[in-house]
């Protein structure tokens, strides 16, 4: 089982955009697919036209929320924030900006894209400080977890 990562998200964009998005998310939290704590990722990556079977998005989402300008919502997905769904997002509704703070403790994971701390000011979380996420970091951790998930990256455990 891999750990959870809980990642908040706050979407700006044209009002239009958001609303589609929005609409398209409601609707599947409200279909039989969806299971009684979370709407699948799969489903949403489906919705937008692509094969869940080549996005990675495994996990779920919860706390949708039209509020103000923004809509939010938290991905509760395996190890890391859903960079590729978040990026499948940006592609089907390009005015989309989408900031993010996620935390898996497990392995004391923080990270969060909103270097001007407009939606997540805090820079700590339980004592542990938030790493500052560029895209180029976040397209070479979806590399990593990539390699590792079909196996032409190997991770080496060593003891301390």
């Amino acid at each position: 089982m891999a750990n959870i990562c809980s990642t908040n998200y706050v979407i700006e964009g044209e009002k239009k955009e958001l609303d589609a998005l929005y609409e398209t998310m409601k609707k599947l939290q409200e279909s039989e697919a969806s299971v009684e704590y979370a709407t699948e990722l799969g489903l949403l990556v489906e919705a937008l036209g692509k094969d869940p079977n080549e996005v990675m998005c495994r996990g779920g989402w919860t706390e949708l929320e039209r509020k103000d300008d923004t809509l939010r919502m938290t991905f509760e997905t395996a190890w890391t924030p859903c960079y590729e769904v978040t990026n499948l997002l940006k592609t089907t509704y390009p005015s989309l900006r989408i900031y993010y703070k996620a935390v898996e403790p497990g392995c004391e994971v923080y990270l969060k894209n909103d270097a001007e701390g407009t939606y997540f000011p805090g820079a700590e979380e339980d004592g542990c400080p938030f790493q500052l996420m560029t895209e180029e970091q976040e397209q070479l951790q979806a590399r990593i977890i990539h390699g590792i998930l079909n196996g032409s990256v190997e991770v080496k455990v060593t003891k301390q």
